[in-house]
């Protein structure tokens, strides 16, 4: 008999009356006029729905977890349908017979992508046995588990999930941004300003850091122990980090690192990577490589990956524990790195090895060298930014600094000339050229004070010497530090 009622759906069907009945409660209740009399009409809409959804999910889990035999959860997808179908049926028939509103403008506003918010009860008939049927031992809680928050918190706004994390003691920053679907589940998160996490990124960790002006893109899967994102740090699309679980399970990835998508970091021992680190698509770091039985001999290794500041890994570079990489050192694509690799090296293969190093590998330019590169990148630029719909001069290029000016499409800049001046030299003469909303782009260090100065004036400025800029951080300007992080100048945000 017991095997009987676990197998048969039916109770979960009949179910499907409270649904109808909570809905009548409620839009009777909301139609009081104390309840609406007071309220916008599209605020009334908002808030109507957001309750009612959040209502519908409290009934049903209410149901199945109180009322409801125990099931396999497999079987809830026959479920989900029905009530799903149960409940067009149901609002069509009440919107029309009892509202007199036409089913055409009811199932408009089951369209989420348009914002018919009423779209959100549908998902609850759908998902809502799926998720909080309460289940056999070793069939996992789906409520409780992230896919059931992605489809629950993860559907609201980005200001009120913000808000929801706050409530339960994440420190979130000023203009930080959280993607349809994405869910934070971590016992401390702290978020700095301007952060932004893409759609359906899924976080859990006990410890969550990540600083201002760093982004998560679509699909990034965290899941370790601590976590710890630097400033201005870059995870692109599909990166996964995660894997076995320890006290050890610790990544830490320092300010201006770019990690780029589909790439697998696992840190079940620290992984350590430092400022200004490139991790090309599809790399992937090991901190453990076991399979067969170590009591048969067979190799079974646990350790670290330390990566230093500047260091550049291209596409599909695999890293093996126990591995220390030197300061700005190059791996070649494709190499496996089973051994430490010196600092200011080039090393490829498989296994890498080193190829080159130092005065070898790194090439001393001369000042008028540089002042050449310079040039040819101020041409590209101009080059680039017509193919973009600028209106931009011919660059001026001389002794001692290159310029040209330009409008852009669209935008503030668009009405009023902008400057661009590479500065070779630190000369008044070139200073006077300074106009108001210029980008200055110096070789030599730049006093903290003169940075100061533009600023004031509206300007911006980038020190190649020291890699800093200042100056709002606008459309256009990030068009520009995008331009020299091209060419390896990654600039810290020091404004």
């Amino acid at each position: 008999m017991e095997e009987f009622i676990k197998n048969n759906r039916s109770y979960a069907v009949i179910a499907w009356v409270f649904i109808p009945v909570t809905t009548i409660l409620f839009e009777w209740l909301w139609a009081l006029p104390l309840m609406s009399s007071w309220m916008d009409i599209a605020v009334s809409y908002v808030l109507r729905n957001l309750l009612l959804f959040l209502i519908l999910i409290l009934v049903s889990n209410l149901i199945f977890k109180r009322f409801i035999p125990r099931y396999h959860r497999g079987r809830m997808i026959v479920v989900g349908v029905l009530w799903l179908s149960f409940f067009i049926a149901f609002d069509l028939l009440f919107k029309y017979y009892f509202q007199s509103i036409d089913p055409a403008v009811v199932l408009q506003d089951y369209n989420l992508f348009v914002g018919g918010l009423r779209g959100l009860a549908l998902l609850v008939m759908f998902f809502g046995p799926i998720l909080m049927v309460r289940t056999h031992i070793g069939d996992p809680d789906l409520f409780d588990m992230p896919i059931g928050k992605m489809a629950t918190i993860g559907l609201l706004p980005s200001s009120l999930k913000i808000a929801y994390y706050r409530r339960k003691g994440a420190q979130i920053g000023e203009g930080v941004s959280i993607g349809p679907l994405a869910i934070l589940d971590c016992k401390k998160t702290i978020i700095g300003d301007h952060a932004k996490i893409g759609m359906a990124c899924m976080i859990r960790a006990n410890e969550f850091t990540m600083g201002r002006y760093s982004s998560l893109g679509m699909l990034v899967i965290i899941d370790t122990h601590k976590v710890t994102i630097g400033e201005e740090v870059t995870i692109q699309e599909q990166v996964y980090i995660g894997g076995l679980k320890t006290d050890k399970s610790i990544i830490e990835i320092g300010d201006l690192s770019m990690i780029f998508a589909q790439s697998v970091i696992n840190p079940t021992h620290p992984i350590k990577i430092g400022k200004r680190v490139g991790i090309g698509g599809s790399n992937f770091l090991f901190t453990h490589g076991t399979w067969q039985p170590i009591l048969q001999g067979f190799p079974v290794a646990f350790g670290p990956i330390t990566i230093e500041d500047g260091v550049w890994f291209p596409w599909r570079v695999f890293v093996l524990p126990n591995v220390h990489i030197g300061k700005e050192a190059t791996i070649g694509a494709g190499s496996v790195i089973n051994r430490d690799i010196p600092a200011r090296s080039l090393a490829a293969g498989v296994p890498a090895r080193v190829l080159r190093k130092d005065e070898e590998y790194i090439k001393k330019y001369t000042d008028t060298e540089k002042r050449e590169i310079l040039k040819d990148m101020l041409v590209e630029l101009v080059g680039y930014l017509r193919i973009e719909d600028w209106k931009i001069q011919d660059p001026q290029l001389d002794q001692d600094f290159a310029m040209t000016s330009f409008r852009t499409p669209r935008g503030p800049s668009s009405k009023q000339d902008n400057q661009i001046i590479f500065m070779f030299e630190d000369k008044n003469e070139i200073w006077e050229l300074v106009k108001d909303r210029t980008f200055v782009i110096t070789l030599f260090p730049l006093d903290i004070t003169r940075g100061r100065e533009l600023e004031y004036r509206g300007c911006w400025w980038f020190d190649l010497e020291n890699s800093t800029w200042g100056g709002p951080r606008t459309k256009v300007s990030m068009v520009i530090n995008g331009w020299l992080s091209r060419y390896g100048h990654w600039m810290k945000y020091t404004s």
